[in-house]
């Protein structure tokens, strides 16, 4: 197969020259805004939410956009299009877009300095590093490392500033080989993991913490899924010493869907067997994308048209 193409600054490259400058501010400071929307079925989903997304953080963090919401909207379709030729029939992309802050002043010294970056390219979805988790859920741990406080860090618009997560994933894999973290706040509230937000059903309700996260796609696709469902919904803090109520909990993300938590510091969540909430949430997903993210990953293909 040819290489994938990706796109950057208004031109079309092969992926494996897809690179950013030494001085550019998204590798010397972290300073990248970024959205990642995905494939369903071949076809971009959501594409235009996540580049309005992009746009709105732009111009809240003070970040120069020079190529509007429709030429990345073009360039997007325009790689998907040439790049699911890479990827078999029943894989799926993910489609990054990213904006960087500009020139290091330090670096170049120059009056006149480049501006940043725009790129946008595609991934075939790794379907395959996802299916034991999908298989026996995610294991938590809550490390000693805290959320970023939104006071320093825009926690709630998509940033490439994540060493934080980084260290705290090794801390977690540290405590439980093969967890991942779940961070609190300073004041001892669930946050959110390094790629996902964070749900828990307490009393029938389905809870998501309501500060110091992401903005999420995906999180307002399970409040959407929840109220074609008919089950509560709310935006809330959650403390840790909840987990011990909790009768479910899982993960949603752009790229994986929704994912079970089987775990949180080696205490089980939910009861085996039963149906979940999370299994009427999938269902919402399927209506509105005509797949079930949990079947691709499980399956390691898209279901044929009626399947669950």
């Amino acid at each position: 197969m040819d290489e994938p193409q990706a796109w950057i600054n208004g031109q079309e490259v092969p992926f494996s020259q897809l690179a950013l400058p030494v001085w550019d501010l998204g590798v010397v400071a972290g300073a990248s805004i970024t959205e990642m929307a995905r494939t369903f079925r071949h076809q971009p989903f959501q594409l235009s939410q996540h580049l309005q997304r992009l746009e709105a953080s732009c111009a809240r963090l003070g970040f120069e956009m020079p190529f509007c919401v429709r030429d990345l909207a073009i360039a997007a379709e325009r790689l998907v299009l040439k790049n699911i030729a890479s990827i078999d029939e029943n894989d799926d992309l993910g489609i990054v877009m990213f904006v960087t802050a500009g020139a290091n002043r330090t670096y170049l010294g120059a009056e006149n300095l480049p501006g940043g970056t725009t790129a946008v390219h595609t991934f075939r979805l790794p379907l395959e590093l996802w299916r034991s988790t999908a298989e026996d859920g995610v294991r938590l741990t809550i490390p000693e490392r805290r959320q970023i406080s939104e006071c320093s860090l825009p926690v709630n618009h998509k940033t490439r500033n994540r060493l934080h997560w980084w260290l705290a994933d090794r801390e977690a894999d540290a405590e439980e080989s093969g967890s991942r973290a779940l961070l609190l706040d300073s004041s001892g509230l669930i946050t959110e993991t390094s790629t996902a937000c964070f749900f828990a059903v307490i009393e029938g309700t389905v809870v998501t913490p309501s500060s110091q996260v992401l903005d999420s796609m995906s999180r307002r696709m399970v409040q959407e899924a929840a109220a074609d469902c008919g089950l509560k919904f709310e935006q809330r803090g959650i403390y840790a010493d909840e987990v011990t109520v909790m009768e479910e909990a899982f993960l949603s993300s752009t790229s994986s869907g929704l994912l079970r938590v089987r775990s949180i510091d080696r205490r089980v969540i939910g009861t085996a067997g039963r149906r979940t909430v999370m299994s009427d949430l999938l269902a919402y997903w399927k209506k509105v994308t005509g797949l079930n993210p949990l079947h691709q990953i499980l399956m390691g293909d898209a279901p044929p048209a009626g399947a669950d």
